[in-house]
């Protein structure tokens, strides 16, 4: 077990566990980046909270002095400054909460953003140094929906408070030694006790927030898998195992969340007892002397307006040592789930997380200088490449199933990094990397969403306007579908494309890519599980929709490779010259 896991400190904490948090630490930090000026202007609006409450309090005991001395005119006066600081204490009290929301919603934003461009552009497949790691479905909505959450919430709670804290905290004391200092050296000893109860609360926090994630994965992977395998598991009579499984481990989340709340209710317990003790002790010396039995020698002589002012901002000195130690327990969520949305995205591409896709506007030539590219865990190379395509041309790549044509597809897409060798697009600017969204890939397997035919073709180019639709749709010879459909482009298709064929399918995502307007066209198996005619159309299409543009596609299909300027095989992992094809 880690040190993570076990939170362990000193001699028996590893150096490499110790370099990983304090990583994963830095990584946590830099995640406030996007919401850091609104956590700045949250923190100091509750700065200046804790200041118009203190005014507030001080009117509210100059007012209570007032009503002793039956001075009708202060007691006015002192009534509307007091309501007067406490609207405007409530409003910077609400401010800086507004502030510090949408602080937390752009870090969420930032880090949703960097998932995405982790995740999408890759099929789950997520790049890093030399190797590729499979993110699973469960694991990838968790990180998405729930843990850049739990970040986002727990820097809107810290981040202000690193700025607030110490200035409101060093205020109170202020005002409290200034009205009299035996009070003040009360709340600064008992200072001393809470960054100890603080630690504890942390070290508490830590191993329960560690089993509670690891429970969250479990049963969202064991909630996912149940409804992907619905069917499968009703035709082999086992729906009621699995329903055992998913109580089982939904009891041991509940038991982890249970175990998190009860720590989190020990370390506060023994917070409020050292500050309930703080506060008696401020209290009870207060009232001893307004009655005369105490005096403490040199100091000034207690008033009603001074010792209830002491005991009014008393409870105020201690609020923000209170909040950070809530903010404990929150990081050490927070840190599990920066931990785990950074394996995510680690080693992602700059140019996945760019919003913008990079547009170019001739044809591009791809080069492949002694490209190899190796599975964790083989024992030899899947692909091994050493190509030029030419711009403009078509060229076929044939292999049995699992060659590696899928492979050296996403190596020239820039979807994985070649373990040996480079890849690069070649345009009249010169070589560059393979930038993640600059050409177009049409597959196998069609996703179409549940939306109109219009808007699964827009999925290419939202901003597109009717007249290029209208193209797109003209490119991938979808007249006569469109014409058939009930509503036309309107028409809705239901979930996983149901409302038109399988080659219908593939024709509207042939629309899609040529909406993009991408000049490089990667198409792996496109007119698989086609029949004659379907195929006939798929490939007729394609040929309209590529006219100029340089294409690859890999496929097991004669008739679609008979169609390409150049055919290559792969062999044993090798790309090989397949012959020469008859032209176009």
């Amino acid at each position: 077990m880690t040190t993570s896991e076990t939170g362990e400190t000193g001699e028996g904490r590893e150096p490499g566990a110790v370099g990983k948090r304090r990583d994963d630490d830095a990584w946590l930090t830099a995640c406030a980046a996007p919401g850091r000026r609104w956590f700045n202007l949250s923190g100091t609006l509750q700065m200046l909270e804790t200041l118009f409450t203190i005014t507030r309090w001080g009117a509210l005991a100059w007012t209570a002095q007032a009503v002793m001395d039956r001075a009708a005119t202060h007691e006015t006066r002192g009534l509307a400054a007091f309501a007067v600081t406490s609207v405007v204490a409530v409003g910077a009290g609400w401010t800086a909460g507004a502030l510090a929301e949408r602080g937390a919603r752009a870090v969420a934003t930032g880090l949703r953003e960097q998932l995405t461009g982790a995740l999408l552009p890759t099929a789950g497949l997520i790049p890093t140094a030399g190797r590729i790691s499979e993110t699973g479905p469960a694991e990838a909505a968790l990180a998405v929906v729930d843990l850049v959450d739990d970040v986002a919430d727990f820097h809107a709670q810290a981040a202000p408070l690193r700025r607030s804290a110490p200035l409101s905290m060093l205020a109170v004391l202020a005002v409290t030694a200034a009205v009299h200092w035996p009070a003040a050296i009360v709340l600064v000893l008992t200072t001393a006790l809470l960054p100890l109860n603080m630690r504890l609360a942390g070290l508490f926090a830590q191993h329960g927030a560690d089993r509670q994630l690891a429970a969250t994965r479990h049963l969202n992977a064991v909630v996912l898998d149940s409804f992907r395998g619905l069917r499968t598991l009703r035709e082999l009579g086992a729906v009621g195992r699995r329903g055992r499984t998913l109580t089982t481990a939904g009891e041991r989340l509940n038991q982890a969340t249970m175990s998190v709340l009860r720590r989190a209710f020990l370390s506060g317990l023994i917070m409020d007892v050292v500050i309930t003790f703080s506060i008696a002790v401020n209290a009870t010396y207060i009232g001893l002397s307004l009655l005369g039995y105490v005096q403490v020698p040199h100091a000034p002589r207690l008033a009603l307006f001074t010792g209830l002012l002491v005991l009014l901002v008393c409870p105020m000195y201690f609020a923000p040592m209170r909040a950070r130690a809530s903010a404990f327990h929150q990081r050490e969520r927070a840190t599990n789930a920066a931990d785990a949305i950074r394996d995510i995205v680690k080693g992602t591409p700059a140019e996945a997380t760019r919003t913008a896709r990079p547009r170019l506007t001739e044809p591009v030539g791809v080069s492949l200088t002694a490209v190899r590219y190796r599975y964790d865990g083989a024992d030899q190379d899947t692909v091994h490449a050493d190509a030029d395509f030419a711009p403009g041309t078509w060229t076929a790549i044939t292999g049995v199933s699992g060659a590696g044509k899928s492979t050296l597809l996403a190596l020239i897409a820039g979807l994985r990094r070649p373990t040996a060798g480079a890849v690069g697009w070649r345009t009249s600017a010169g070589l560059r990397a393979p930038a993640l969204g600059g050409c177009a890939w049409v597959g196998q397997r069609t996703v179409l969403l549940d939306a109109t035919v219009r808007d699964n073709i827009r999925l290419g180019r939202p901003e597109a306007d009717e007249r290029q639709i209208r193209q797109a749709v003209d490119a991938a010879g979808l007249n006569t579908v469109i014409e058939r459909l009930p509503e036309g482009l309107d028409t809705r298709l239901g979930e996983g494309g149901w409302g038109v064929s399988t080659g219908e399918a593939r024709r509207i995502a042939i629309a899609r890519a040529f909406l993009r307007g991408a000049r490089l066209w990667l198409l792996d198996e496109p007119t698989a599980h086609l029949d004659a005619d379907s195929e006939r159309d798929v490939v007729a299409a394609l040929l309209r929709a590529t006219d100029g543009c340089t294409v690859i596609v890999a496929t097991h299909s004669a008739p679609l490779a008979a169609t390409a300027d150049a055919v290559l095989a792969i062999d044993d992992g090798r790309l090989c010259d397949a012959g020469p094809v008859n032209a176009r």
